[in-house]
This record gives C-alpha cells, sequence and structure tokens, in this order.
C-alpha cells in the first residue's frame, strides 16, 4: 500500500474507492498499522443502516402495491400487472436482504406497523380516498408470494 497512515484522511475524502481497494487488501494481509479504524468502523456501521434504510424501504414499496391492488379501483384495471410485478420484486429483494442478513427478521417486525402508516399516507394520497388506518395484513403475508389482496369490500369513503 503506497499511502501512509497520516494520509488515509485526505485519500478517504478525495478518492472513497480507491481508499476502499487499500484498505480491504490491508486488512486482508493483516496490516493494522495501514488501517483506517476511524473511518472503517464508520462505514462499517453505514453498512447496517443501509441494509435497514433498504428493507424498510422495500417493505414499504410493498405494502403501498398492495394498497393499490386493493383499494385502487380507478386504476386497477389498468395498472394491476404492473402493481404485482413491483409487489413480487419488493419481496425478492426483502429476502435477498434477509438471508445475507438474518438478524433483520427481528427489525422487520418492530417496523412492520410504522411502515405500514408511511405506506397508508402515501396511498392515499396516490388513490384520492381512506385506507385502514391498520394493516390488513399480517407481515407473513406481506412477505409471501403466494399471497396477493384482491379488491376490499366494502369501498372506502373518499378523503375529505
Amino acid at each position: 500500500m503506497a499511502t501512509k497512515p497520516a494520509s488515509l484522511r485526505q485519500l478517504y475524502e478525495s478518492d472513497f474507492v480507491l481508499w476502499l481497494e487499500e484498505q480491504a487488501a490491508a486488512l486482508k494481509e493483516r496490516r493494522a498499522a495501514e488501517l483506517d479504524w476511524d473511518n472503517l468502523a464508520e462505514e462499517i456501521e453505514g453498512l447496517a443502516r443501509s441494509d435497514r434504510r433498504s428493507l424498510k424501504s422495500f417493505l414499504r414499496n410493498a405494502l403501498l402495491h398492495m394498497l393499490e391492488l386493493a383499494y385502487w379501483k380507478a386504476e386497477r384495471e389498468r395498472n394491476q400487472r404492473q402493481w404485482r410485478q413491483h409487489l413480487m420484486n419488493t419481496r425478492t429483494e426483502m429476502v435477498a436482504i434477509l438471508e445475507d442478513s438474518p438478524s433483520l427478521e427481528r427489525y422487520i417486525g418492530e417496523i412492520f406497523e410504522q411502515t405500514y402508516q408511511t405506506a397508508r399516507r402515501e396511498a392515499e394520497t396516490l388513490i384520492g380516498r381512506q385506507v385502514p388506518e391498520k394493516c390488513q395484513w399480517t407481515l407473513e403475508q406481506v412477505r409471501s408470494d403466494t399471497f396477493s389482496p384482491g379488491p376490499a369490500v366494502p369501498p372506502l369513503k373518499h378523503k375529505g
């Protein structure tokens, strides 16, 4: 590694990819003196936050598409295939994250209700009508590739 520890901060700030490559090489070769410990710790913590944010985003998208399928009658016929495709994609991504990081299983359960509320507000804005304040589906149904919400009965009243 050509970079000396004193210049690691500069490299981190000026060429992140090169910094990553040099840090990876130093780790693999057990060159502890050449590691940028503070920034490495920060980046590793950031990876954990990134997985949590991604999982939450995919969960919100899955819930939103389920709400669209269930409650957006005016657009259902024209858009349901696309919504189902997006739902399938978000479920696939959630599975991938959870397979890589099984410890996030607990996290997804913890954020389920809060994430539903975010998706509900977004759905109400898109659809122009109220949807249930409490999620009508279980987390298992939201994650299941065999479950698909049908049209909601009875229709909900318009927002106003």
